[in-house]
């Protein structure tokens, strides 16, 4: 194990999955009490992503890769749903996996909703409530969407991008990545001279509500998913950077988000999901305002996976299932998520 850890922080994961997946290690680990907790992943949008006008680093995979997928969680562990964490946090041994979904989109119900009805496995959609009563595009959407129509090659060194923006029209993705980056970092108000800058320099304008048509699942859909079985959480109101915001904002994007799932499902969600969820997107007054809302836990967005062996309830941490994941890494992520869960 020494020498596992050794290897991984040096860009060695994709080879050493390769070589466990090779040589039958992670079939002989699959077999083992290889480890004991909760490993949580976290899908966002299920699709073909080439199709997509918005971000496409926000598609995780296809619907048959869910399929496939499901199907490795149910053989390695115990899916678990978020009733169960009570159980699991007081001690209940073995190895368990929370299957998420963020942001509320619509494919979420088309696509994932049939795949994990059909497998009979539990699974929480953490929803953005704003997005569900006012449909329009998000933040990171909206960027991308400016990027991909962009009417020049670069915008220009200044306030936002020291060093100006270079944008590849062929591949995109570099720069969409680092105006992301840029809007995680903004505090309150400053996100949307940034997000009228940056229409006005790339020449194309915001996006109109029009275009958020079909984005979003509506209530009827967020009700049938929860008469299912399936778990709904908060993700708050209008998916901000919760430590980039004034306490008051905080709370009312927190509170607001309980406010609307308990109206519309009768009945309120135990569990919210940080927006981002990176260490430094939400902070300790966060932590507190999720739990004077009436949430009983929390998830973060950094990887890794919990041993269950001192669970922070509103830190629960969860890795990302990305649409270019190799199959090796997430078999050893199965195996071994103490290396492989690792951010």
């Amino acid at each position: 194990m020494k020498l596992v850890r050794k290897l991984v922080p040096f860009g060695k994961k994709k080879l050493l999955a390769g070589m466990m997946q090779a040589s039958g290690v992670n079939f002989a680990l699959g077999g083992l009490p290889s480890w004991s907790g909760l490993l949580v992943v976290n899908y966002h949008r299920i699709g073909a992503r080439e199709s997509c006008p918005f971000d496409g680093n926000l598609y995780s995979a296809t619907a048959e890769r869910l399929e496939r997928q499901v199907q490795q969680y149910q053989r390695h562990a115990d899916v678990v749903g978020i009733d169960d964490l009570e159980t699991i946090v007081a001690g209940r041994p073995g190895k368990h996996i929370l299957i998420t979904f963020d942001d509320g989109y619509r494919d979420n119900y088309d696509l994932a909703f049939p795949v994990l009805k059909q497998a009979g496995v539990p699974a929480t959609f953490f929803i953005a409530t704003g997005f569900i009563d006012r449909p329009h595009v998000a933040w990171w959407d909206e960027i991308a969407w400016i990027i991909r129509n962009a009417k020049v090659s670069s915008l220009a060194a200044g306030r936002w991008f020291e060093c100006g923006l270079q944008i590849d029209s062929n591949d995109p993705r570099a720069a969409v990545g680092r105006a992301v980056q840029t809007y995680w970092q903004l505090q309150g108000p400053a996100t949307e001279d940034f997000m009228n800058d940056l229409a006005r320099e790339a020449g194309t304008g915001r996006c109109g509500p029009e275009q958020a048509r079909n984005l979003w699942m509506d209530w009827d859909m967020v009700r049938e998913l929860d008469a299912e079985g399936f778990d709904i959480g908060g993700h708050t109101v209008s998916h901000p950077v919760l430590a980039r915001q004034e306490t008051s904002v905080q709370r009312e994007e927190i509170f607001g988000s309980m406010r609307r799932l308990t109206e519309e499902l009768g009945k309120s969600p135990k569990a919210f999901s940080y927006p981002v969820g990176q260490p430094d997107m939400f902070t300790e007054e966060t932590k507190q305002l999720v739990r004077e809302a009436g949430y009983t836990f929390a998830f973060s967005f950094y990887g890794q996976y919990d041993p269950m062996t001192a669970t922070d309830r509103f830190n629960i941490p969860r890795c990302a299932i990305d649409f270019d994941l190799p199959p090796a890494i997430l078999q050893s992520r199965l195996t071994l998520p103490q290396v492989f869960a690792r951010k």
